[in-house]
């Protein structure tokens, strides 16, 4: 009786056995070549700035064509010394003005600590104590807690005569956080002059302020503030208001800032502040012909200020309890408009 179930050769199998292993190998090695694997490991970059324009080509965002970018994030750590060593690994060396910093000020307590929570995530998280805080270790009428660049910080996070830029954040502070007539500035923008000379408008007062003050008669109320700086006979100059409007606007909850600056005699100052939760825009600023230079010299520059600098001249309006300021995800890009 035949059958057709015939025992191959036991060197068939082998051969076939070798064939299949081979075909795997092939396969592996194509997908290898082409970078396809998922757990391909990436370098991490040593300097937090980035030039768009050395890879892919310059990147058009709503028609700003980025050349470089910088970015800060919090990573939720939980150590002071690591926050201020994130912040001035992107700033510079000596870009944190917080008062456990300075001698005779309030140093037994961290000032700039690290949060997170379920709308930003990681985030820093700013503190003020109205009768423990002074200014750089001076007790006089303000006191201070900002993070800045400065002139040992790079060249990209700073703006000279000419450049335009943008700075983002994400930017939270309570409603029930206390103001006076006086000043509680949370951003600004300040010229660094390498003379004092008042031909240009000096450097002393910030060309744009983001503050909040409390007015007797309308209660609390957001600010942005443009100032052209000293008179040629050192006289200080008054600020012009670009917006004046209700502090609850942007209180209790998350907003996003963006701002677009051009940095010359005839420059452009633009700022919009948006919800988070519904991204309505609350705040619309659009300023196509302003001063905003003050330089008088190519190492002169403008530079951010974040954080909490505020007057202390009205102690009475403000609470003893500890104010807490929050900001996350600070970039700083240079480009063309």
């Amino acid at each position: 009786m035949s059958s057709n179930n015939k025992k191959e050769n036991p060197l068939v199998e082998v051969l076939k056995v070798l064939f299949y292993f081979l075909l795997i190998a092939l396969v592996i090695s194509a997908l290898s070549a082409c970078g396809g694997g998922a757990n391909e490991a990436v370098p991490p970059q040593s300097i937090p700035i980035t030039d768009p324009s050395a890879s892919d080509g310059a990147q058009e965002d709503a028609g700003f064509i980025v050349e470089s970018e910088a970015s800060l994030r919090a990573t939720g750590s939980a150590s002071p010394a690591q926050t201020y060593s994130l912040i001035e690994s992107v700033f510079g060396e000596g870009s944190i003005e917080a008062p456990d910093l300075f001698t005779g000020d309030h140093v037994e307590t961290a000032h700039i600590i690290e949060e997170t929570d379920s709308t930003v995530g990681p985030h820093f998280v700013f503190l003020a104590h109205r009768d423990e805080d002074f200014n750089k270790g001076v007790q006089s009428d303000r006191q201070r807690n900002e993070i800045k660049t400065y002139d040992k910080s790079d060249s990209a996070v700073l703006g000279f005569e000419g450049e335009t830029m943008q700075f983002e954040w994400y930017f939270y502070v309570s409603s029930d956080m206390s103001l006076s007539s006086k000043f509680s500035h949370f951003f600004q923008l300040k010229a660094r002059n390498s003379s004092d000379s008042n031909e240009n408008g000096n450097d002393d007062q910030p060309v744009i302020t983001l503050s909040g003050v409390e007015k007797d008669s309308s209660g609390k109320e957001l600010q942005v503030r443009h100032s052209v700086g000293f008179n040629m006979d050192g006289s200080r100059t008054s600020d012009v208001y670009l917006l004046k409007t209700n502090w609850g606007d942007i209180t209790d909850e998350w907003v996003k800032i963006s701002v677009q600056a051009t940095f010359a005699e005839e420059g452009s100052f633009s700022m919009q502040i948006s919800r988070m939760e519904d991204n309505v825009t609350v705040v619309d600023i659009n300023e196509p012909h302003i001063d905003m230079w003050r330089g008088v010299s190519g190492e002169d520059f403008i530079r951010p200020k974040w954080g909490i600098y505020r007057s202390v001249a009205e102690l009475d309006k403000l609470r003893g309890q500890e104010e807490r300021v929050k900001f996350a995800d600070f970039v700083i890009r240079k480009g063309t408009p």
